[in-house]
């Protein structure tokens, strides 16, 4: 990664997975990050620790800093020698001044880079179920900016489809010049507002009704407008708005994106303790335990960082036999070279304790490699049936502010862990009456009844 050098990198169309792997990677390795104001929070948490991280954005004719500025301010990074990112939603030369900030790069001979990204007036149909091109429908497609200055006139393309961006504030314009260029009154449109987000709405209507249709939903920013004979295939093929909508406040997104449209909001950040002294007079002598239990990935995770730390691998564990509570603790096990010896079918603390009992476990000990303030339900029945058990804490969950949710957009809630159902409720008291709650695992079912809250067990997913 070049030092003194700008990357102008499109961050996609709303959706945080939609950023291309070249934009990821330039992300996560940035020394300074410049980034518009629609950009994704889950993308800038994906900064380094030490990243600077500059809001230039622009929104309802407000704008944080000039372009002019802008431009400087990149200039003056890159000659400092910093890895500076030039965060932009959608892809940098569509409508985004990406042009404007690389001529700048070049006149003041910086290094520069240009990494596209997925646009929103492609991606936003797509999500919609609106294809812009189609064979039994047209063959062109023309994307046109919505916002124009008050004296300019709208100029309409000829083309099957045409896809206006940054039109909210100009619909009424926006209508009067298709109607102008020739389109028929009864031509479909449709606005996405917020597309590929979970809380993305669609508004469908024809030339003749869209002004007035427009004006009930009250669209607001940011909103695509899609005209043409395409708009129609949204009846067939939209197949993101059959999705259950499913807040996530718990960790590890990817592993639930099967179930439906993942909206993550984290309300807890797993983090290592202060004081890991006591933990590693544990892990310094880990052949005097029968058994070592991992219960959730975090922990295989932060015990084998922690084991690195004092110099050891996983050659500490050659005389244990290892548990695992599931088959994604057992998957990062493997991935530390660990192979579990023990995995219950039931994926849950009644699932290893089904197995132990089995077994026999009197006498033998177990060491339970768990986060500080963990349910204690494994140690008091493993004690309870003669084993000496012991427990290491090697990570905490800590408490964290959660980006904005708006429950009229959700359908189901997903707790993952019993932390997550308290740090849920300290924040909103309560689980909305619409919402269909999940729990995984059967420590996280008891927290939530614990917490008057009505919800099932998930089986197993993973």
């Amino acid at each position: 990664m070049a030092k003194g050098k700008v990357y102008l990198v499109g961050a996609g169309p709303g959706d945080a997975d939609l950023i291309t792997l070249r934009g990821y990677r330039l992300v996560t390795q940035a020394d300074v990050i410049l980034h518009d104001h629609l950009i994704p929070g889950e993308l800038l948490d994906l900064a380094r620790p030490d990243a600077q991280i500059i809001s230039v954005g622009k929104f309802a004719s407000k704008h944080t800093l000039p372009q002019e500025k802008i431009n400087q301010l990149l200039v003056e990074k890159a000659r400092a020698q910093k890895i500076v990112v030039r965060l932009k939603g959608g892809d940098p030369y569509l409508f985004g001044r990406g042009g404007e900030e690389a001529e700048a790069c070049f006149e003041a001979g910086v290094h520069f880079e240009v990494v596209p990204g997925v646009t929103s007036a492609l991606a936003a149909a797509c999500y919609a179920g609106i294809p812009p091109t189609h064979r039994d429908y047209t063959s062109n497609v023309a994307i046109v900016t919505g916002h124009r200055k008050e004296e300019k006139e709208l100029e309409i393309p000829k083309a099957g489809t045409v896809i206006f961006l940054m039109g909210v504030a100009n619909i009424e314009k926006i209508v009067n010049s298709l109607l102008k260029a020739g389109w028929p009154g009864d031509a479909q449109i449709a606005a996405i507002e917020k597309g590929t987000r979970y809380d993305q709405r669609v508004v469908k209507g024809t030339l003749d009704n869209f002004i007035e249709v427009a004006q009930k939903a009250q669209l607001r920013k940011p909103a695509v407008f899609i005209v043409g004979k395409v708009v129609a295939l949204a009846e067939k093929l939209d197949w993101f708005g059959s999705k259950p909508r499913i807040l996530l406040p718990g960790t590890h997104p990817d592993r639930y994106k099967h179930l439906g449209a993942i909206i993550h909001r984290p309300f807890i950040k797993l983090v290592p303790i202060e004081d890991y002294t006591a933990a590693d007079i544990v892990l310094k002598d880990l052949g005097r335990y029968d058994w070592i239990v991992f219960t959730s990935t975090n922990g295989v995770k932060f015990f084998f960082e922690r084991l690195s730390a004092i110099g050891l691998d996983a050659r500490a564990l050659h005389s244990n036999k290892v548990a695992a509570i599931g088959s994604t603790t057992a998957e990062m096990l493997r991935s530390f070279g660990v192979l579990a010896d023990m995995q219950p079918r039931l994926e849950s603390s009644a699932g290893l304790l089904g197995e132990f009992a089995k077994l026999g476990v009197e006498g033998k000990r177990i060491l339970l490699v768990k986060p500080e303030a963990g349910s204690p339900v494994l140690f008091e029945k493993l004690t309870a049936a003669a084993a000496e058990v012991e427990v290491v804490v090697v990570y905490k969950n800590v408490d964290i502010e959660p980006e904005p949710v708006d429950f009229d957009y959700i359908d189901q809630l997903l707790f993952t862990s019993a932390s997550t159902v308290r740090a849920f409720m300290k924040r909103f008291g309560s689980v909305p009456d619409n919402l269909k709650v999940y729990c995984l695992g059967q420590p996280t079912l008891d927290e939530a009844t614990k917490q008057n809250i009505k919800a099932e067990l998930l089986p197993s997913i993973l």
